[in-house]
């Protein structure tokens, strides 16, 4: 673990926030650990490119290695990161752990292997023997072929991460009320299965009151102990873009996880470098140091580390 590391002022926002104005101004956390769990790493240039980002996003179609995001992330008081494999090539899990081998403020990796797979436990061995590794993603957006929750193959594999310790990364972007349903299910039947949903559960923000009815998915999904959400990817789950930096933007769909999850389960996630199409690194975490300083110090120090470390069994000390 990275052992420098700054301390800034903790509180909460007194004044009134437009879409970039003040950003700089609310403050950043003051916490003993500072684990950022959902961060992307690939190099546009390798010879076989890459399988995302799309060549036509300008953005995000350029390298984007361990050296940048050290220097965009050091300054906020960030400790450490899991790195989330961006691509479904095999191969390219070991590339990740290759890339960020021996740097020590790259502390987990959640890759990615199709749980399809007839070989799946025989891929995991091979990549559990770096301890950095500690469990996959699985996707059921329209970026790769939907995951079935009810295929015995799928729920053997599931089984079998559980089996060895490792945990579950679910990506249900756009997936609404059924993501939620699907995740509730797989909980439920392997309940010794550690399971981070990402990105708020993938609900779209439009600053509206939140879907009733997702929120009634949600209450019966915090039922499972074993569920974990990621307070991440903000700037991307929001309906209007750039995103706005305004917490009350978010404050709707934030209560409902916080009253269903608790403070015990919800997870620090940037999704950077997705985060700079609407604001630097620094903005992404005041947005979200705004609302959990308000909820007290023991809250922040779960969501920034501690619920982090749980859902995947790292080592802090």
């Amino acid at each position: 673990m990275a052992s420098s590391k700054r301390f800034f002022p903790f509180g909460l926002v007194l004044f009134a926030q437009g879409l970039v104005a003040g950003a700089d101004d609310r403050p950043l956390p003051s916490v003993k650990h500072m684990i950022d769990t959902h961060i992307h790493l690939y190099d546009t240039t390798r010879e076989k490119g890459v399988p995302w980002p799309p060549e036509n996003d300008a953005v995000l179609y350029k390298p984007h290695l361990p050296a940048e995001f050290k220097a965009v992330s050091e300054p906020t008081g960030l400790t450490g990161v899991v790195v989330v494999e961006a691509s479904e090539r095999l191969e390219d899990n070991r590339w990740v752990l290759d890339l960020v081998a021996g740097d020590d403020y790259f502390v987990a990796f959640v890759g990615n292997i199709d749980p399809y797979r007839e070989d799946f436990e025989a891929q995991l061995m091979r990549l559990r023997k770096d301890p950095r590794f500690v469990g996959v993603r699985a996707r059921n957006g329209s970026d790769a072929k939907p995951v079935d929750y009810h295929d015995a193959k799928v729920l053997e594999s599931f089984r079998t991460l559980a089996r060895h310790g490792l945990s579950l990364d679910i990506l249900a972007n756009g997936g609404g009320v059924e993501a939620v349903r699907q995740v509730d299910r797989l909980a439920r039947e392997i309940p010794d299965l550690h399971i981070i949903v990402d990105h708020v559960l993938g609900y779209d923000i439009d600053g509206k009151p939140v879907d009733p009815e997702w929120v009634a998915a949600v209450e019966k999904l915090g039922e499972n102990r074993n569920v974990w959400c990621k307070v991440s990817g903000l700037y991307q789950r929001s309906i209007p873009q750039p995103a706005p930096h305004a917490i009350d933007h978010y404050r709707g769909v934030l209560d409902v996880l916080w009253a269903n999850l608790g403070p015990k389960r919800l997870v620090f996630g940037s999704n950077w470098p997705c985060t700079k199409n609407s604001g630097d690194y620094a903005s992404f975490v005041r947005l979200v140091n705004e609302y959990f300083s308000g909820k007290g110090q023991d809250a922040c120090e779960h969501y920034f580390w501690k619920n982090g470390a749980e859902a995947y069994r790292l080592k802090l000390d």
